[in-house]
């Protein structure tokens, strides 16, 4: 049977709400997540409320909630996803099918190369759309239709967890946990409190709202401290490693041993960063020698794409203990750099230029993974630091590189390896751009100047590298792409001469500030290769042409054409003899110190002033309105109980028009507003009164809880107790003494407010607060089953009290 309340269905979308709050830390700009989940959790309650409102004309409530559940669902997609191609902007049509079907097509690759945060992209609104309503609609139909068990709803409930919990690295994190067990607590206590309901009709004194309510306190001070335990518990207890079982720093599990890295794929987070519409600055680095910042390197190939191998560091590998450096016979150049990290970038890889060698200021345990040389740490994340590196940045000869040859060692099997399956033209192509060499270092150059040549442009908007057939589809069709499709491509061709090769990961060196540092931010994410060669270690070349000029090509492998040649004649270079890297003419950028934690006599400019605005609305935005909604509904009850109180003792009488004198009737009901509050404040207080009481034995029981405590005896306490004897011998002449003889006086007023002023000076502060929070006068009200009469009645008529 269909329950005829709707609170049930309100308390399962309710915890769906909070249950999605878990999937929130899933997508970047929480703004589009949030628009999403609200509009599935209200269309969804709304339609199947409706529904089966309508339904009950027809005996089909059930049938007609899920059908226009499904209208809704219907509608709620076309508004978000095709609007434009849409009937009234909801109603679906023909076109705005199509444009559905459109969006659906990518999801799967939108799903394959994204990592956390996700960006907003279309058919994924309209995905986190469809799996919001459906579970709506699962937690409904168990709450309000087929068993009518609001606790099985915590089976769909769980589907909003499972993703995070599966994908996040730390988990879903305490809050979301608690929200969503909030969520099912609450449904919970519904259920109960229905079953009580179910039992029948008490023979006894206690009614069957006082039954459910006691039921119902008792299980939230269980499930509020079970809840606690669970919250609180984990992150005290010991582990094996001693750090505890909870540790914020377990995405990359590194111990006192060998440890394992578990971490999004960077090549992915490198597509997202710079196509982000919003330019956020990221570090701030102080250098003479600006270079680019690495964080690491892809090795393993699978045909499509390149991804992070497994990275092993012993506690013998911190950086603290020492750095092996660069290899003994390549020409380096030295430098040094003071990075200050924003918070905004929260990685697990240190931004290093070339080769570091020393640390200085450096928080956390970093350690180096020597063979992708990458410095990375599990317990830390790059949020906030500042430090100084020292490095050798690697600045060959062309000479050196002629002559570095060798054989290959069997350890570096995986940055050699190919998959089956490869395009049968690449080895043709490979051999007509490198037709005019006859060594291996004049075959990667010319391989890194095949690519940076005419027929090929930069364009962020080429084809992503993990789609099917991407490599083959930038090489010979598009020619069309970014830095991700360049390095990969160049890294593949280098692979086929046989000489290993691999995809860096970092950053360009920013555009340089009139105090002489240089920022950088997340559009200056960039990939590169890097080639192997024996005596000299991996050599860094530079295939993707940047049309900010911020990519020239190195001195040891130069470009020869013209265009890029012309390119590079706007950038000063310094003299090779030297060997200090080209640094590119570039237009300052004032940084936004705020972003960078940099001190405030640093200079900010109108750009960083409009950069910001590009950030509005805030990311914390929606939290602080999912906050001020829960605010705004748990004191709903408190300016409930408020505006009762202040109505029930104002200063006029009720039920009188004009100046004329007062009907017997309005001086009665004068009587039982005020009556009625000394009730409400009994409940509220948790003073347990009969409904069989009389106004006088009512009064009885509240003078005893005065005078059981040390107070007794107090003046207080005896005037409190001549007041409740006036009022409960106002309400008994209201009750039964005859018409026309009964006045109201406004001393009553001054009497309830002297007794509820004592009564709670009394009182345990702990129900203090909850009276004032939750107050339990009003919350009987609105629980589901409640007898609407209120304890000691102020109407009808019984036996008069003896005296």
């Amino acid at each position: 049977m269909v329950t005829p309340r709707p609170i049930a269905s309100v308390f399962g979308g309710a915890a769906c709400l909070l249950a999605s709050t878990a999937m929130a830390p899933l997508f970047a700009g929480t703004i589009w997540w949030f628009r999403t989940v609200l509009i599935a959790t209200v269309v969804g309650v709304g339609t199947a409320v409706l529904g089966r409102h309508v339904g009950r004309s027809i005996r089909h409530p059930a049938l007609t909630g899920f059908c226009l559940s499904l209208v809704g669902l219907c509608m709620s997609v076309t508004a978000v996803g095709a609007h434009e191609a849409a009937l009234l902007g909801v109603i679906p049509t023909p076109a705005s099918t199509s444009a559905l079907f459109d969006l659906a097509t990518p999801i799967r690759d939108e799903i394959r190369q994204l990592a956390v945060p996700v960006p907003e992209q279309p058919g994924l609104v309209v995905l986190v759309l469809v799996a919001t309503y459906v579970v709506v609609m699962a937690v409904d139909l168990l709450v309000v239709v087929v068993v009518d068990r609001p606790a099985l709803a915590g089976i769909p409930l769980l589907a909003l967890f499972l993703v995070p919990a599966a994908i996040l690295p730390a988990g879903v994190g305490t809050l979301p946990f608690v929200l969503g067990a909030i969520g099912f607590v609450a449904l919970m206590l519904l259920d109960g409190n229905r079953m009580v309901t179910r039992w029948g009709r008490l023979t006894g004194d206690r009614s069957p709202r006082m039954i459910s309510n006691g039921l119902g306190g008792l299980g939230a001070q269980i499930a509020a401290g079970c809840l606690v335990i669970a919250a609180l518990v984990p992150l005290v207890l010991p582990s094996l490693d001693g750090r505890g079982v909870v540790n914020r720093g377990s995405a990359i599990g590194a111990s006192e041993g060998r440890s394992s890295a578990s971490v999004i794929q960077p090549i992915v987070s490198l597509s997202q960063q710079i196509h982000n519409e919003r330019e956020v600055p990221l570090l701030r680095v102080s250098t003479a020698t600006p270079n680019y910042l690495r964080l690491t390197a892809l090795e393993n190939f699978d045909g499509q794409r390149f991804t992070l191998r497994t990275l092993n560091a012993t506690k013998d590998a911190r950086v603290s203990a020492g750095l092996p450096g660069p290899e003994a016979d390549v020409r380096t150049v030295p430098t040094e750099a003071t990075v200050t990290v924003s918070k905004e970038m929260t990685e697990r890889y240190l931004p290093v230029p070339g080769i570091p060698t020393r640390f200085d200021g450096l928080v956390g345990d970093w350690r180096l993974a020597e063979p992708t040389g990458t410095v990375f740490s599990t317990r830390t994340s790059t949020a906030g630091l500042r430090y100084t590196v020292q490095a050798e940045v690697p600045d060959p000869t062309s000479e050196q590189i002629r002559a570095a040859t060798g054989a290959v060692p069997d350890s570096m099997d995986v940055v050699t390896a190919l998959p089956a399956g490869l395009d049968p033209r690449l080895p043709t192509l490979l051999d007509r751009v490198t037709a005019r060499t006859d060594t291996d270092y004049a075959k990667v150059v010319a391989i890194q100047n095949y690519l940076r040549g005419p027929d090929f442009t930069y364009d962020l908007t080429g084809a992503p590298t993990a789609q099917d057939g991407a490599l083959a589809d930038f090489l010979f069709s598009s020619r069309r792409g970014y830095c991700e499709q360049f390095a990969s491509a160049m890294a593949v061709l280098v692979r086929l001469l046989g000489l290993p090769s691999r995809v860096a990961i970092g950053f360009t060196h920013g555009t340089q500030q009139s105090d002489g540092s240089w920022l950088i931010t997340n559009k200056q994410a960039h990939a590169w290769p890097e080639v192997w060669f024996p005596t000299l270690g991996w050599i860094p070349f530079e295939p993707t042409r940047r049309t900010d000029g911020s990519t020239p090509a190195p001195d040891y492998a130069p470009s020869t054409d013209p265009a890029d040649d012309a390119g590079a004649s706007s950038t000063p270079e310094a003299d090779d003899a030297v060997g200090v890297e080209p640094t590119p003419v570039v237009t300052p950028v004032p940084a936004d110190p705020g972003a960078l934690d940099e001190e405030p006599e640093q200079p900010v400019g109108s750009a960083a002033r409009g950069a910001r605005t590009h950030s509005f609305p805030p990311p914390w935005l929606p939290w602080v309105g999912l906050g001020l909604g829960v605010l705004g509904l748990l004191s709903v009850p408190a300016l409930t109980r408020l505006v009762l109180r202040r109505r029930r003792m104002a200063p006029s009488p009720h039920g009188h028009a004009g100046s004329g004198a007062p009907t017997d009737a309005a001086l009665v009901a004068r009587v039982h507003a005020v009556w009625a509050e000394l009730v409400d404040i009994a409940a509220d207080l948790g003073i347990r009164l009969r409904s069989s009481d009389s106004p006088r034995s009512g009064a009885q029981r509240l003078i005893s809880f005065l005078e059981a405590g040390p107070e007794a005896g107090s003046p207080e306490v005896l005037a409190a107790r001549d007041a409740l004897i006036r009022l409960a011998t106002a309400q008994e002449r209201a009750r039964y003494a005859p018409p026309g003889t009964i006045a109201f006086d406004p001393a009553l007023l001054t009497d309830l407010a002297l007794a509820r002023r004592v009564l709670w000076s009394v009182t345990p502060r702990g129900r203090r607060a909850m009276a004032t929070v939750a107050p339990p006068s009003v919350l009987r009200r609105i629980t589901p089953g409640h007898d609407d009469r209120p304890v000691l009645a102020a109407t009808g008529s019984g036996p008069r009290e003896g005296s």
